[in-house]
């Protein structure tokens, strides 16, 4: 083979290279990880065997496209090591909730729909309240609780908190 065919062969493989590299760099926002943190957790005694748990938390959204939910679940796991799984509590039954049990404290920030849209680049402050159906002494003494946060297209925002 001849010099100047290695270079021009050596040229056409850093072209097709930097092509490469800007297809990936280019198409990077397109790329849906959602990231949170659960800043403050709540817990209320409604019955012997039922917990209501409200978690405030921040929802980040780094890409470039929309994040919509589509499913929100909380789980909680127990001293023991088991995981109970808790109901969502719909928005509308939030507001009844805080009226009847002042206690709690007041709502910081407004509840999380489901097909609510959290637009690329943006920071969202919102809180889920969750029913769990175990006694105050297992919320009180839990290892975690973790609220899943899903977009329509499947990414999964995950945080736990104690």
């Amino acid at each position: 083979m001849s010099k100047p065919f290695l270079v021009a062969f050596g040229v056409a493989i850093a072209v097709i290279g930097l092509l490469i590299w800007q297809g990936f760099a280019g198409t990077k926002g397109n790329h849906l990880e959602p990231t949170g943190k659960i800043g403050k957790v709540r817990a209320r005694k409604v019955d012997e065997n039922e917990m209501i748990v409200i978690l405030d938390f921040s929802l980040k959204n780094d890409a470039d496209i929309a994040m919509v939910v589509r499913n929100v679940e909380a789980s909680l796991d127990t001293a023991d090591g088991a995981s109970v799984n808790g109901s969502l509590i719909a928005g509308a039954d939030l507001a009844n909730f805080f009226r009847n049990y002042p206690d709690i404290g007041e709502q910081y920030n407004p509840p999380l729909k489901a097909r609510e849209s959290v637009a690329g680049h943006q920071v969202v402050d919102r809180m889920v309240g969750i029913r769990f159906d175990v006694p105050e002494d297992a919320v009180q003494k839990r290892k975690d609780i973790v609220l899943r946060i899903e977009d329509i297209t499947g990414p999964v925002a995950e945080m736990k908190a104690k």
